[in-house]
């Protein structure tokens, strides 16, 4: 999984039928992933851009690449739990989900160039080395749940509020609005639509998200003299995401002038479905340099362009709602078939830079670190309709900002070619006015025997994030007393477990 502030950007502005404030949620989702990496450099905490010698590198610093002295081929299966705990209305509950896959696959192909007999082999160019990888760079799954008693607003006033002043006879066929003044949980009057339930309503969602970005790499990497390492890739990513939501919502109609008899002191049930699928394809391109101005120390940058994504976004909702009269018999169920939003769109993510400096301590150990540089106010998103680009280019800009992310770890080499690791990373805050920042503990083995090799690393995530399950506007009559309406604060932790095994030949 992406672990950064908002692998699960939970919803700062996402609102259940807002379509700009979904983009506006999903491009940062799909603006934050990691770098793919083997166990090992995962036990390092990512920190990588200096250090060279993995097929990591294809991913972060290409011109680590350079410092193979052997083909090598990797592959890294993992282990994922992810667990999600929630307050909502002062009600706590929380969920999880656990998922095992590939992480990585990975072959370096070591080719020195050719030199004459006797000539120093430090001179000139000593190796142009190619390599290819496969890596997932960010993984959606998740379950979150939250609930309770809601005395201060309903689902209703949310379809009150996007309903407008438009008359009845005018909402569209299919509309959310639609379906919900059918379902007669709004009434029209001349000031506009009004929700016909009480409040102290109980409450309840449930989101469950699924899929993963991934990334192939194709790079290459040059060692001039064991000195200095240059290197460029080519990334071809893919972004396969999917969320459904599930809200339901009971409680007592609330009683009016002119109400339908059959619902006077009745109760009521709402339930709200919403299905996502977003796919896409985006490419991207990596530059970077390793300079050893003496053998202990290495000194890395590295450059990282936009990814140009081409996304195709499927959403689906729908509404039906359950009454029972005041006797407690119960009324037919008003239903609705799915209503469909097809889009497309493309998506410009932000550009990286990263810094790192290495330093080896001889035959004992090695201690890395990385700083980074991502500006998240400068993606860019695109439609074929004018409102849907504006709209959502304003907000990215009204809520993104740029910050800095942080890594480092350390390897010790113990007895009997065992090795043991330690790392961690930071990643702060993308949010101009919120302080969600992710932070990592990773800790790792490794035994090298003959040409072959296996790592293992157990990594420990954790960060905040919110979720709104509808959002009321500020024009909405009764927004002083509603409010923007409720949001779940969640507390989100992952425990992933990587496996690398590896052969030189």
């Amino acid at each position: 999984m992406k672990l950064r502030s908002i692998f699960i950007v939970a919803g700062i502005v996402l609102a259940s039928n807002s379509l700009y404030a979904q983009y506006t949620s999903d491009v940062l989702r799909f603006s934050q992933p990691e770098f793919g990496t083997t166990s090992r450099f995962k036990g390092l905490g990512g920190a990588q851009t200096a250090l060279g010698g993995d097929v990591s590198s294809l991913s972060g610093n290409p011109a680590g690449l350079g410092f193979f002295t052997k083909s090598e081929f990797t592959f890294t299966p993992e282990f994922n739990n992810f667990k999600t705990g929630s307050e909502y209305l002062g009600n706590n509950l929380s969920d999880k989900k656990s998922k095992a896959g590939i992480n990585q696959v990975g072959l370096v192909f070591y080719s020195p160039t050719n030199k004459s007999k006797g000539s120093n082999l430090n001179d000139g160019w000593v190796s142009v080395n190619f390599g290819v990888a496969y890596n997932k760079t960010n993984n959606f799954n998740q379950n979150i749940t939250y609930g309770g008693r809601n005395t201060k607003s309903s689902m209703a006033d949310y379809f009150a509020n996007i309903a407008g002043t438009t008359p009845e006879a005018s909402l569209a066929s299919g509309s959310l609005e639609k379906m919900a003044y059918d379902n007669f949980l709004i009434e029209y009057d001349p000031a506009g639509y009004f929700p016909t339930t009480a409040l102290n309503n109980n409450q309840q969602n449930i989101i469950t998200r699924s899929g993963s970005q991934s990334e192939v790499n194709i790079g290459m990497a040059g060692n001039y003299g064991n000195k200095l390492y240059l290197g460029l890739s080519l990334g071809l990513t893919n972004v396969n995401y999917n969320s459904d939501i599930a809200f339901s919502e009971n409680g007592n109609n609330l009683t009016y002038a002119g109400q339908d008899p059959v619902f006077v002191n009745g109760t009521y049930s709402l339930n709200y479905n919403s299905i996502q699928q977003t796919r896409g394809n985006g490419i991207n391109a990596k530059l970077g340099v390793i300079y050893k101005p003496v053998n202990e120390l290495r000194l890395g940058l590295s450059l990282i362009t936009p990814t140009w994504y081409s996304l195709t976004d499927n959403f689906s909702e729908n509404l039906n709602t359950r009454f029972k009269r005041a006797d407690g018999t119960n009324v037919p169920e008003y239903t609705n078939p799915l209503s469909n939003y097809n889009s497309e769109y493309t998506l410009r993510t932000p550009y990286r830079v990263n810094g790192g400096i290495a330093y080896i301590l001889g035959n004992s150990g090695l201690i890395t670190a990385d700083a980074e540089y991502v500006d998240y106010s400068s993606i860019h998103f695109s439609s074929n309709f004018s409102n849907e680009t504006i709209n959502t280019n304003r907000d990215i800009q009204a809520l993104y900002k740029g910050n800095f992310n942080y890594r480092a770890g350390l390897e010790f080499k113990l007895v009997n070619q065992f090795m043991i690791r330690g790392g961690y990373s930071y990643s702060g805050s993308p949010y101009k006015n919120l302080d969600f920042t992710t932070q990592a503990y990773s800790g790792g083995l490794g035994y090298r025997f003959d040409n072959y090799y296996l790592d293992v690393t157990y990594r420990h995530t954790k960060w905040d994030s919110t979720n709104s399950p509808y959002t009321i506007s500020a024009d909405y009559p009764d927004y002083s007393f509603t409010g923007a309406g409720p949001t779940a604060n969640l507390k989100n932790t992952a425990d992933n477990v990587f496996l690398t095994f590896g052969v030189r030949f």
